[in-house]
């Protein structure tokens, strides 16, 4: 669909891994592209919502979203490799409150704009057009509906509020067309 974010292949993925050049830049692409969730969301999250008291990483992930009248808690499973970023950075980590502390920021944590700033030089070195911080959202919500991961689920881990609000996000290609073309058996 025009205008909205890129989707990224495996292999984009991969070549993004590989350029951040920081442990916590890693972790923060980990947190977009393993959970489904916001940079804003991610960039506010807190070190108790991923680590326990004893250090270890949860298996999940504590959210607190805001939604129109109330605050709504959920969880999102950790995925081995958001759990292997994650445990690189946080060796960095010195008992801070924020997960991604930042002294420039009035906040106290990084802002969705450095958040932007970071991912945006990986993205333009990598020559990757139309990619952005919201590409992580959208790559990770579409590659679990093109595994077959029902819109419920889908919509319980990115917390939309409708499934039609979630369908909006989910690309559809000519594969996805093929595919579901070959799955006839009749």
């Amino acid at each position: 669909m025009p205008g909205q974010a890129q989707i990224l292949s495996s292999k984009e993925i991969t070549a993004i891994q590989k350029f951040l050049p920081t442990a916590r830049d890693k972790a923060l692409f980990a947190l977009g592209i393993y959970t489904g969730m916001r940079v804003g969301e991610i960039v506010q999250l807190q070190y108790d919502q991923l680590f326990t008291e004893a250090g270890g990483i949860r298996s999940l992930l504590k959210i607190k979203r805001l939604k129109r009248k109330n605050t709504v808690f959920s969880g999102i499973p950790t995925h081995p490799r958001l759990k292997e970023a994650v445990s690189k950075y946080q060796d960095e980590l010195e008992n801070h409150k924020w997960l991604f502390p930042s002294k420039d920021s009035a906040t106290g944590h990084l802002t969705r704009a450095q958040a932007h700033n970071i991912l945006r030089r990986a993205f333009d070195a990598l020559g990757l057009e139309g990619a952005s911080t919201h590409s992580m959202r959208r790559t990770c919500l579409t590659n679990m509906s093109r595994a077959g991961v029902p819109l419920r689920t889908i919509q319980e881990i990115s917390g939309h509020s409708s499934l039609s609000a979630l369908q909006a996000y989910l690309a559809v290609d000519p594969d996805d067309k093929r595919r579901a073309i070959n799955l006839l058996r009749y």
